[in-house]
């Protein structure tokens, strides 16, 4: 049963008040955002944000994202793949060639893993799998076109809840991965990954601490208590204006950062506000040498190739996400093409909660 309409209307008068709190803070921050010095720690500059011109000169740009569709059965679980990478050169934020790698529809890798994972082991190697296939083809395609910029969907580095435990059957996957990380790292080429719906909230916690922590106020305390159930992409959607990007800021160390060693040191982020009427962009990139002239490099780049006013996305990683893709209903192909050829064996029954004859 439904909520009555009081208690939606209390909800609703809930967010509305939160929003509004938000805005204020925000409105409080682009206010004072040209005259606080933030740098130290993990911050590598000193403004909260600085204004970015569209890369202007030819680019050739590698984008890369990957699909999957999986299903477990009575004795087995079906995990399929695709990762494509979509090469495609810009001049004056003007599309001039576009290529496919390995093709414009490449056909879909299939692994029938019949180790008796839990529902939770076989997602997450079922996430690590996709992964290292996209980052594989990412790889390669580098190699092959020599791009200016390697663009991911997503971060360029894996999640801390991506760790399996070291007595994990997947530990093994997981330790893998991170070798090919290493690897698309040591491409002389930049290297970002851009986040379409980030939950981040980093760089709320550096407003907390660089700016709301120095004022003497009693309003801090619910300054900080706003901050604290607030995501970034919230905040900045009332600090950044169209075309700008925050201070670049160190990723900071995590159960993963810790376990790449070096290379986990060399991760930074930013926040990019490209379109007028869409929440900002996070980006995370590598950079071994000087991290504020890579990450003004990339900002200006990732904002030459989005191009729409209510959808902040680099048009070749739209492109790459509609040739990955692929559908629940490819798994059920998979499964109907096996049972053709083996019959009803017991390892291809179908779970029951997906037979219920009620």
């Amino acid at each position: 049963m439904l909520p009555n309409p009081q208690e939606i209307s209390r909800i609703a008068e809930k967010l509305l008040k939160l929003e509004t709190n938000r805005e204020k803070l925000g409105r409080f921050l682009r206010e004072i955002k040209n005259e606080v010095d933030i740098a130290g720690g993990e911050v590598l500059e000193q403004r909260i944000s600085y204004p970015v011109e569209p890369w202007k000169s030819r680019i050739k740009v590698c984008a890369i994202d990957g699909g999957i569709s999986q299903n477990s059965y009575h004795g087995l679980d079906i995990v399929v793949t695709r990762a494509v990478s979509v090469v495609a050169e810009y001049e004056n934020g003007k599309l001039l060639t576009i290529s496919y790698y390995p093709s414009s529809l490449p056909p879909a890798e299939v692994e029938i893993i019949s180790d008796p994972f839990t529902d939770e082991e076989f997602n997450l190697k079922s996430s690590l799998i996709r992964q290292e296939r996209e980052i594989r083809v990412a790889i390669e395609a580098g190699r092959k076109f020599s791009p200016d910029i390697i663009l991911l969907d997503g971060s360029i580095v894996l999640h801390p809840s991506s760790k399996p435990a070291k007595t994990s059957p997947i530990y093994e996957n997981y330790k893998r991965l991170l070798e090919v990380f290493k690897n698309l790292y040591s491409l002389p080429y930049l290297i970002a990954g851009c986040s379409e719906d980030s939950r981040g909230r980093k760089f709320c916690n550096l407003v907390s601490e660089k700016i709301l922590s120095k004022i003497d106020s009693p309003l801090i305390p619910e300054l900080k208590r706003i901050l604290f159930g607030t995501r970034d992409t919230n905040l900045l959607f009332h600090v950044l204006e169209k075309n700008e990007r925050t201070c670049i800021f160190s990723y900071g160390e995590t159960p993963v950062t810790k376990d790449l060693g070096e290379e986990g040191k060399n991760i930074y982020s930013f926040y990019l506000r490209p379109a007028e009427f869409d929440r900002p962009l996070r980006i995370d990139f590598y950079a071994e040498g000087n991290p504020v002239r890579t990450g003004e490099k990339i900002a200006s780049m990732v904002l030459s190739l989005c191009c729409h006013a209510s959808y902040a996305f680099p048009a070749p990683l739209v492109e790459a996400d509609l040739r990955a893709k692929l559908a629940e209903r490819d798994v059920e192909i998979i499964h109907k093409q096996l049972v053709e050829r083996t019959g009803m064996i017991p390892s291809l029954l179908k779970l029951r909660r997906e037979v219920r004859p009620f």
